[in-house]
């Protein structure tokens, strides 16, 4: 009986050291991004390439690494005014359909609102096919304390999910 409850106790013991183990591995490999009153996380292998501020407000860019390469690409703009949702989203298709008018481009999704980590959203998504390598994007346009967020999010692997996104923009401040 003694025995029995010894073999319980060290393998309830080993149990939560791993999980404790697992959360802070977990609690490492996310960084946190700070600078000019904006603070974010970033998730393992994304990386801030850009961060400048102009006239009319802040861009920033971020890259997710994976064996060496870029796999995604998550580009913010900071507006210091209120523009209406529709029109930043559609200015952005505008440039994306000449940028990729040599290119198999399409619209998968329109105006959807969504939640972006904290943030409600508006969210269009379109796929690029050059044959050779397709990206999944989205524009998402958030309105914040008189700020317009625009978001645009290029991935070469899928066009699903916002779990790495949501991480972003659930711990996203702009003071």
């Amino acid at each position: 009986m003694i025995r029995s409850y010894i073999i319980l106790l060290l393998i309830t013991c080993f149990t939560v050291s791993c999980s404790k183990k697992e959360e802070n591995n977990t609690k490492l490999s996310i960084t946190q991004y700070q600078k000019d009153s904006l603070s974010f996380d970033l998730p393992v292998g994304w990386k801030v390439k850009q961060d400048y501020t102009n006239k009319t407000g802040r861009y920033l860019e971020l890259d997710k690494y994976s064996d060496y390469k870029v796999k995604s690409t998550l580009a913010i703009g900071i507006l210091h005014d209120n523009v209406i949702s529709d029109s930043v989203i559609a200015s952005q298709i505008r440039q994306l359909q000449f940028y990729y008018q040599k290119v198999n481009f399409k619209l998968l999704e329109q105006n959807k609102k969504i939640q972006l980590g904290k943030y409600p959203a508006i969210m269009t998504s379109y796929e690029a096919d050059d044959t050779k390598n397709k990206v999944y994007g989205k524009i998402c346009v958030i309105q914040n304390n008189n700020k317009t967020i625009s978001v645009q999010i290029v991935d070469s692997e899928t066009k699903e999910g916002l779990s790495e996104y949501n991480t972003i923009f659930n711990t996203f401040t702009i003071r």
